[in-house]
């Protein structure tokens, strides 16, 4: 499965999420492969100003699965938020280009701890092909203490007819 159709599924899902924290959900970068000079990825802004980024990376050979769970409580990390909400909304959405989804930490990446923290969701075509979406974010006005410490939006819900928005 390409790249940009995995970019196609995560804008799409993350656009129809209608998440109060996000303002804006845009794509970036002109590869059509991972490693290149201008990575393909997905941006969100957040209400803070900052952005995180889903892009597409090749994937670390010593990268390995982590449990969903191992996002919750770093809600001061906008890529971990990212990772969390993106892994959600594949949950819900069940889309059938791909057949698994995964939070993955490689050594030498991640926050707070390297190569333990998730870093990357990734996700398995339907057709057995991998794409590899590396988590990363810039600080906006404020820097990282303008980021929240606790969920600002923890009554959020993931809409019922997410499915509906994953493109065919």
């Amino acid at each position: 499965m390409p790249n940009a159709r995995v970019l196609d599924v995560i804008e799409a899902l993350l656009r129809a999420a209608d998440h109060p924290d996000y303002q804006q959900v845009a794509r970036y970068g002109r590869d059509t492969l991972p490693g290149g000079q201008s990575p393909a990825g997905v941006k969100a802004l957040h209400k803070s100003g900052s952005t995180s980024m889903l892009w597409c990376a090749a994937e670390p050979r010593d990268a390995h699965p982590v449990p969903a769970d191992a996002v919750d409580g770093m809600t001061g990390s906008m890529p971990a938020r990212t990772l969390r909400l993106a892994h959600r909304l594949l949950d819900a959405a069940r889309p059938p280009q791909f057949s698994r989804w995964e939070l993955c930490a490689a050594p030498g990446v991640g926050w707070p701890e390297s190569g333990k923290s998730p870093s990357a969701l990734r996700i398995t075509g339907s057709d057995g092909t991998v794409a590899y979406l590396r988590a990363t974010a810039a600080s906006g006005p404020g820097g990282g203490k303008a980021e929240p410490k606790e969920d600002p939006f923890p009554e959020w819900q993931v809409p019922d007819a997410i499915a509906d928005a994953v493109p065919a």
